[in-house]
C-alpha cells in the first residue's frame, strides 16, 4: 500500500498545529538513520540538520532555511539513506518556523523511479491541497484530496488532511468521519485521536475563530 511507501504528512496548520506552532519540529523515518536536509526551494541548497530521529528547534529551522524564506512561503525538507528512495515534503514557513509539528518517513528500498515519480505525483497534490486550505479555497482542496484518495484510498494522510479541512468549517461529523477512515490504515495516528476528541466537543480551537488558515 502507498502507505508504506511516501512520506507521511502531519496534520495542515489548520488543525492542531496552530495551538503549538512554537514547539520543536520532529522527523522520524522508518527505517531510522536516514540523513535529513532542508532546502530552500529558491536556491536549491539544502543543509543536513542531523540523522533520524531528530528534534529540530524553530530558530535551527529558519537558520537553516535561509533569510529569505518569508511567512507563507515554503521550504523542502528532504529525507535520504542508501539504499532507499529519497523522499522530499514542502513544509509551509512561518515566523515561528514552521505550520508543522512533525514528519513521519516510511521509506522504500530501492531507487525504482516509478514509485518515486508516483510519490511525487502525490506530494504535489496534497501540497496543492494544502496551499489551497491555507487560503479557505477548502472546495479547491478538496478536489485535489480527491485525486489522491480516488488512486490511493488507503492512504491515512490524504484522509485526515480530508477531515482537518471539514473540522475548521465547523463539519464536525464530517471531520470525525474521515478522521475514523484514516485510523483504518494507520491505527496509530496520534494527530487524528486528537482531532476526533476536539471535533466532539464541538468546536473550533481559539486560536481559528477570525484568524488566518
Amino acid at each position: 500500500m502507498m502507505r508504506h511507501t511516501l512520506v507521511s504528512l502531519a496534520l495542515i496548520s489548520i488543525t492542531s498545529a496552530l495551538g503549538c506552532a512554537s514547539a520543536s519540529f520532529q522527523v522520524k523515518s522508518d527505517p531510522i538513520d536516514a540523513e535529513v536536509f532542508v532546502e530552500n526551494p529558491k536556491t536549491g541548497v539544502k543543509k543536513s540538520v542531523g540523522r533520524t530521529p531528530v528534534e529540530i528547534s524553530p530558530s535551527t529551522l529558519k537558520e537553516v532555511a535561509g533569510p529569505d524564506i518569508l511567512a507563507g512561503e515554503y521550504f523542502n525538507f528532504v529525507v535520504e539513506k542508501k539504499g532507499y528512495v529519497t523522499q522530499k515534503q514542502s513544509v509551509p514557513s512561518t515566523r515561528f518556523g514552521t505550520l508543522l509539528t512533525s514528519l513521519d518517513v516510511k521509506m522504500k528500498e530501492g531507487d525504482d523511479a516509478k514509485q518515486a515519480k508516483i510519490a511525487g505525483e502525490i506530494l504535489d497534490r496534497l501540497f496543492a491541497a494544502q496551499k489551497f486550505a491555507l487560503k479557505k479555497e477548502y472546495e479547491r482542496a478538496q478536489i485535489e484530496l480527491d485525486r489522491v484518495i480516488a488512486e490511493y484510498p488507503d492512504f491515512p494522510r490524504a484522509l485526515s488532511m480530508r477531515a482537518s479541512i471539514y473540522f475548521v468549517q465547523g463539519k464536525f461529523a464530517e471531520s470525525i468521519k474521515w478522521y475514523e477512515q484514516a485510523l483504518k490504515y494507520d491505527p496509530k495516528m496520534e494527530d487524528a485521536i486528537k482531532m476526533i476528541a476536539r471535533a466532539k466537543q464541538g468546536r473550533v480551537p481559539a486560536s481559528k475563530q477570525g484568524g488566518n488558515p
